[in-house]
């Protein structure tokens, strides 16, 4: 059905469900730097200014996923083959791509082009001074222009203009309404706990094997015509019309990329065939190796040929290092990490970072932000766990207080994955007795699924460095004292 271009042309895709991922972070103090890094501070006026971000997301039905998945193969193998005609342009993009490895018959990931990375720049500074830029595409997403994302989906193509069946395909990704998840709630809560989803009438659609909110398309109309749930059109907008394109759609990382390739030839042909400098771009991240000499005319170049594509560099987030080899006092001769600031000053030992890596010029570690939400993570879980525990125990006298350490450690302490037996719970559509379907479960034995501290060990067996398994040599004891903590703390709540 998918594959009919007719159907395709004709398709009226449904309206996007839009979530709001909000993501913690630990940023400088902007009122008082002095104090340093912070979750939020107090601003002059006496309001709180939090540091966390929040990433809109919106996600497709399953059909309309589907299309949208189909779609973004044509484009991609078109992409590809464009990438060929190119020799060497290819190494330069990184993101949203299956790139071998070579070896184990996997792809690469963000460890090996961090590692990429880092390499060329110990190669470069072997023979001379090596400067890195760092640039990030501020809003990228949102910023994208409709008419330059149709132009190049066009060209990739082969065609003057997208045939219509693609035109429909963009359409749906530029011009899309979106509903709001947190509407399909009980309680539309605008602050504190949010309330749950409507399980009694979603349990009565999985006995019609309906896996959706609503029972039919005419349901769905009819609430949004009523005003039980609202619809949103063009969510993006800059100069008075619509721009963007949502993230999490099947298709949105081909069409970034896409949008993007006229860049990438640009500064490939322009700067490092030229001036033999080095460029990756990650989706939105960017960073060029080049002489000390020329880094300003490599950043002036970069700054105007994003401006083409109508969308611009973070200031805030653009960082320029200078990597070189120093004497120590013992005489030893080591890499260093130099950070020059927009003030001309030098700040030794300042690591690059990149990918979630820190690079300080004589050792490699994962970003200590990176780390800590993992701890993080790890005791926020611990806490539930051992809250519940209590509860339930409250709830039977006598009853063993259950934290389910095995799960805790699968998650958090397992080194390597294979240690210990593991199984899984599967669901599957079943028909009861009066003919209505629900959901079946049982259980089965499983793969061992990669965790933080599997994915810490491959990153140091691939960077070759023992300094970031040293980094995660605590979590067992971090995660013990969490567990017996948090245990003594519910129950002197609940005494």
């Amino acid at each position: 059905m998918v594959r009919n271009k007719d159907f395709v042309a004709r398709y009226a895709f449904y309206p996007l469900i839009h979530a709001v991922i909000k993501e913690r972070r630990f940023k400088l103090n902007q009122v008082h730097p002095e104090r340093g890094k912070c979750h939020s501070f107090k601003k002059p006026d006496g309001s709180v200014k939090h540091n966390s971000k929040k990433r809109p997301l919106h996600y497709a039905t399953h059909l309309d996923a589907i299309i949208f998945g189909y779609y973004s193969e044509i484009i991609i193998e078109k992409y590809e083959e464009y990438l060929k005609t190119v020799p060497g342009l290819s190494e330069c993009i990184t993101a949203y791509r299956q790139i071998p490895t070579g070896v184990d018959g996997k792809n690469k990931s963000t460890i090996h082009f961090a590692h990429e990375s880092i390499e060329e720049i110990k190669s470069l500074t072997a023979e001379m001074e090596c400067v890195v830029l760092k640039f990030d595409i501020k809003s990228f997403f949102n910023e994208i222009d409709h008419d330059m994302l149709k132009r190049q989906w066009a060209d990739i193509l082969g065609e003057s203009r997208l045939p219509d069946d693609h035109y429909n395909v963009f359409k749906g990704v530029t011009r899309f309404s979106y509903v709001m998840r947190d509407d399909f709630r009980i309680d539309k809560k605008s602050h504190g706990r949010r309330a749950g989803f409507d399980e009694q009438k979603l349990s009565k659609l999985r006995k019609k094997r309906i896996h959706a909110f609503f029972e039919s398309p005419k349901e769905f109309r009819d609430a949004v015509k009523s005003g039980e749930l609202k619809l949103h059109k063009f969510p993006f907008w800059k100069d008075g019309k619509p721009v963007g394109f949502p993230q999490g759609l099947p298709i949105s990382a081909t069409l970034a990329n896409l949008y993007l390739l006229k860049f990438d030839e640009d500064i490939f042909q322009n700067i490092v065939k030229i001036h033999g400098g080095f460029y990756r771009r990650y989706s939105d991240d960017i960073i060029v190796l080049c002489r000390p000499d020329v880094a300003d005319f490599v950043e002036d170049y970069i700054r105007n040929a994003i401006q083409k594509c109508k969308v611009v560099i973070s200031d805030e987030k653009t960082e320029r290092f200078l990597f070189r080899y120093g004497i120590l006092a013992k005489g030893e001769r080591v890499l260093q990490s130099i950070k020059i600031k927009s003030d001309g000053t030098h700040h030794i030992g300042y690591p690059f970072t990149y990918l979630g890596f820190e690079f300080y010029g004589d050792k490699t570690l994962i970003k200590s932000a990176n780390l800590a939400k993992f701890y993080r993570r790890m005791i926020r879980s611990t806490k539930t766990k051992a809250k519940r525990a209590v509860q339930a125990a409250k709830k039977i006298p006598g009853r063993p207080l259950k934290i389910y350490r095995n799960q805790l450690y699968r998650l958090y302490a397992r080194y390597p994955l294979s240690a210990g037996q593991l199984s899984t719970r599967i669901k599957f559509w079943a028909k009861n007795a009066k003919g209505e379907y629900f959901f079946k479960t049982k259980s089965r034995s499983a793969k061992h699924n990669s965790n933080y501290l599997s994915y810490a060990h491959r990153a140091s067996q691939t960077m070759n460095e023992p300094a970031i398994q040293k980094q995660i040599n605590k979590h067992k004891k971090i995660l013990f004292f969490a567990m017996s903590k948090h245990i003594k703390r519910e129950i002197n709540r609940n005494l």
